[in-house]
């Protein structure tokens, strides 16, 4: 390979990254600004711990890939973190933002949590649906000291 397309090469890749960073600049933004409200009170919603909770929220996708038994063994196992007491701001990921291009739109929030039984951290994935969010994902896992 040539220098002059070694370069041609190295600076479509360049352009492609300066891309990315402004769109998924763009996409956190206008996400942080619509669902992170939506996302927090799903969290709240959902840290009581109740089936019909948790359904309400979630994607076709995830519902899909859950029966009512594994359902209530995700929920008895979250809830040995007892109520959500505090979230500490939502972190939006611009990877998986970036990913997104090459999907289905998936856009990804972090957090750390305070629950009644201790901290935690979470990890939320969500799909727009028209004006609304489901969750298509999400983990909570306890923070070690």
């Amino acid at each position: 390979m040539n220098t002059a397309n070694l370069r041609i090469i190295t600076l479509f890749f360049l352009i492609l990254c300066i891309g990315l960073y402004f769109y998924t600049n763009e996409q956190k933004k206008y996400y942080d600004a619509v669902a992170i409200p939506i996302a927090t009170n799903m969290l709240n919603d959902i840290s009581l711990w109740e089936k019909p909770a948790l359904k309400k929220h979630l994607s076709a996708e995830a519902q899909q890939t859950l029966n009512d038994q594994q359902l209530g063994t995700l929920l008895d196992h979250y809830r040995q973190f007892g109520q959500l007491q505090s979230l500490e701001p939502l972190q939006f990921s611009q990877l998986a933002s970036a990913l997104a291009l090459l999907g289905e739109k998936r856009i990804n929030y972090q957090t750390e949590a305070t629950f009644s039984e201790g901290r935690a951290h979470i990890n939320l994935t969500l799909i727009p649906k028209g004006e609304q969010f489901k969750i298509y994902n999400f983990s909570i896992n306890p923070i070690s000291h």
